[in-house]
């Protein structure tokens, strides 16, 4: 049993609650120890074999619940009601950790006396876990930006100064970075120094009041949008899919565990190009508080 809340939100935006405030301790497994597949090779009077490829597939992580509370019933049918087949969601663990989660097989009761226990089976296609705590830089112009969490203060660097994006995680991890400008842009482009990769645009020029935004859909495939006015509706910017004008040499879509230098780039214009990269460190195992623990 784990002495961490729960909490399970559905993308019909339900919520589930487990813990033991709630009358209604769990156990999650697993939580460490993603298989890793190897693909081996032997050839003629080899001694061992010879490991030629390396992947990671999604982890099962089966969810049993005992609701002790004076409405045991009640607690168990909501789980029930909310999580029929097909259902996906967020699965948050102890106010600090979340994944993604399919529903492998629905809710179904192990045992009804002396209180209603559950078991549910979720299907994690990432194996990993994401911290809560978003990882927030600047890059361009001159100040102080904050992470999310507000713990430490970066400097924002000049436009033609390499930033270090540090990424506190175990993992390689995508990121957002939402481009604007005061003046006009012409190939804005994202280089990771250290590395001599870089994301960006060709053929393509940004006007002051525009964005331009690189991200990663919940699939993980990248895309590339452009947010601008709308002169109809101020409040209801229009949102357009720019991918085609990706450079197609364009490698820069992970930041690495540790340092990332990063520094922003134009064919004209890079002195106006400012640039906000954001992300969520990602951890391959967690240690979330045990029952023994609680006070």
């Amino acid at each position: 049993m784990r002495n961490d809340k729960l909490v399970l939100r559905t993308d019909e935006e339900k919520f589930l609650y487990a813990g033991w405030d709630y009358g209604a301790p769990y156990s999650l497994d697993p939580l460490n120890g993603v298989s890793v597949d190897l693909k081996t090779a032997q050839s003629v009077n080899q001694i061992g074999t010879t490991v030629e490829q390396q992947s990671v597939a999604g982890v099962y992580r089966e969810l049993i619940i005992d609701f002790w509370g004076t409405d045991g019933e009640a607690q168990a049918k909501k789980f029930l009601d909310a999580l029929p087949y097909f259902t996906k969601g967020t699965m948050y663990l102890g106010d600090k950790w979340f994944c993604r989660f399919v529903l492998s097989k629905t809710p179904y009761t192990k045992q009804l006396e002396p209180y209603p226990r559950l078991d549910i089976m979720l299907y994690c296609e990432k194996p990993f876990w994401y911290d809560l705590n978003q990882q927030s830089y600047l890059l361009g112009g001159l100040g102080f930006s904050f992470p999310a969490n507000y713990s430490v203060h970066q400097y924002r660097s000049k436009t033609n100064e390499s930033t270090n994006c540090k990424n506190p995680g175990s993992l390689p991890v995508g990121f957002t970075a939402t481009l604007s400008c005061s003046e006009i842009v012409k190939n804005p482009c994202i280089r990771d120094v250290a590395h001599d990769t870089f994301i960006g645009l060709t053929g393509f020029t940004m006007q002051p009041g525009e964005t331009v935004e690189f991200y990663q859909t919940e699939t993980g495939r990248l895309a590339v949008k452009q947010t601008v006015a709308n002169k109809d509706n101020p409040t209801q910017p229009e949102e357009k899919n720019i991918f085609s004008y990706l450079d197609e040499d364009s490698t820069l879509t992970e930041l690495r565990a540790g340092d990332n230098w990063l520094l922003l780039s134009a064919d004209a214009g890079e002195t106006a190009l400012q640039a906000e990269i954001s992300f969520y460190p990602m951890y391959a195992g967690i240690l979330p508080e045990v029952i023994s623990n609680a006070t």
